[in-house]
């Protein structure tokens, strides 16, 4: 079974990819949603990898408060079934995500982080989905 990992944003979106096979998240690409259609290109790595599952990272708010980012993870994921009918899609808990993306990528300079901005978020994306294989599957 294959799965992409998604970590969404409004702008940015990471993608990571795992197989069952190796239950091991691998960071793969940040689609800019200003330079790129989201769901052409969820379409071409759907295709190209066999994608079996999406797992959207949700932010959950502490105190169950569904406002703010995590609704707006929700309008996505109604669009992510709505173009993939036949595909599952799975929610993860992205707490700390991003601050884990970071502490990863600690070693580039900060100069290299600034020119690319996205290496945190496809980072953050195979988090959430090494997450989820390490609880699911």
């Amino acid at each position: 079974m294959n799965y992409l990992g998604i970590d969404y944003g409004e702008h940015r979106v990471g993608i990571a990819f795992a197989d069952s096979e190796l239950r091991w998240a691998f960071p793969r690409v940040t689609i800019d949603q200003k330079k790129e259609n989201l769901f052409e290109r969820l379409t071409e790595i759907q295709q190209k990898e066999k994608i079996d599952c999406f797992v959207v990272g949700m932010p959950y708010h502490p105190d169950g408060r569904t406002n703010g980012k995590n609704v707006v993870v929700e309008a996505f994921i109604v669009e992510l079934k709505n173009h993939f009918p036949e595909i599952p899609v799975y929610t993860q808990d992205e707490s700390y995500t991003s601050v884990q993306a970071l502490e990863r990528t600690s070693y580039l300079s900060k100069k290299k982080k600034k020119n690319a901005k996205g290496i945190i978020d496809c980072e953050a994306a195979s988090i959430i989905l090494q997450n989820f294989l390490d609880n699911n599957v």
